[in-house]
């Protein structure tokens, strides 16, 4: 079968976008494994607002990592997270939880909240999964711009549950007690 020029761009995009979901998944994993984070808001660039490449990222972060694999990717199935994508058109959300979590965050919830603030339309949803679309009119709304709100929007819902961990600025400040012959 003779591909397209559109269909073989549609095909590297979607090839993209798993891709960057895999790295995330890698990266997400091993944030959680060393600070214990269980929840995470990222963005997914190579999705390009696509909702079925922004969901083909989300499975390949939460594919089962496979230590055989010459480039280590997935892994973040524990993990919930909240991807975001914005292309010209509109931003994209979609919410995972797994299900040990669901009783911490609920990701319809989750979704809904995050989405207030742009005044962007949920999709569908129950406990584990949410889709959120917030579209585009080039005028008063941009998505680039709403993408930037939501990620705030939904670090700030992780916050208000006690999920999302926060600086404590007493703990930053580290003196020595005597210099030790340290020369500063």
């Amino acid at each position: 079968e003779i591909l397209s020029i559109a269909n073989m761009a549609d095909a590297k995009a979607m090839k993209a976008a798993i891709k960057e979901g895999g790295k995330k998944g890698v990266e997400l994993a091993g944030c959680a494994d060393l600070g214990g984070m269980e929840f995470f808001t990222t963005q997914i660039e190579a999705a390009d607002g696509s909702a079925d490449m922004l969901q083909a990222a989300m499975d390949a972060a939460n594919k089962e990592y496979d230590p055989n694999e010459e480039e280590a990717k997935g892994g973040s199935a524990p993990v919930g997270k909240m991807l975001l994508s914005s292309g010209d058109k509109q931003l994209v959300l979609l919410c995972y939880v797994p299900d040990d979590k669901i009783e911490k965050v609920n990701a319809s919830e989750w979704m809904k909240a995050t989405l207030l603030v742009v005044g962007g339309e949920f999709i569908s949803g129950d406990d584990k999964v949410a889709k959120g679309v917030s579209v585009a009119n080039g005028d008063t709304r941009f998505s680039l711009k709403d993408k930037d709100l939501c990620q705030s929007a939904s670090v700030n819902y992780l916050k208000a549950k006690g999920l999302f961990p926060q600086a404590n600025e007493e703990e930053d400040d580290w003196v020595p007690e005597q210099d030790d012959g340290i020369e500063w």
